[in-house]
């Protein structure tokens, strides 16, 4: 378990991998794309480093606690974060097999 006092960042996670990409970093952007659709809300495609590619929207994303260094460099693995409940959504983390 990280620190209390570390920060929080919304991401999006890669179910294959569990590796998570933080929304408000600029080099997201290479990762995630705005997709257009027909639904209401809008939707976004993940393509992660292990070459995975997830579609997702806004309800999606949660909060996590990271490190100062997983802000600055933008996403981070497994063991280097961890899940926060959301007000709506509980996260969780899945057991590696």
């Amino acid at each position: 378990m990280l620190s209390s006092t570390m920060p929080i960042r919304v991401a999006v996670m890669c179910e294959k991998c569990e590796r998570i990409y933080l929304l408000a970093h600029p080099d997201s952007a290479k990762r995630i794309q705005f997709t257009h659709g027909s639904d209401p809300h809008p939707r976004y495609r993940l393509t992660c480093i292990c070459k995975v590619e997830r579609d997702f929207d806004r309800a999606q994303t949660f909060p996590y606690r990271v490190s100062e260094h997983i802000c600055t460099r933008g996403y981070a693995d497994r063991e280097e974060y961890d899940p926060l409940p959301n007000q709506k959504f509980s996260v969780t983390r899945r057991n590696p097999q």
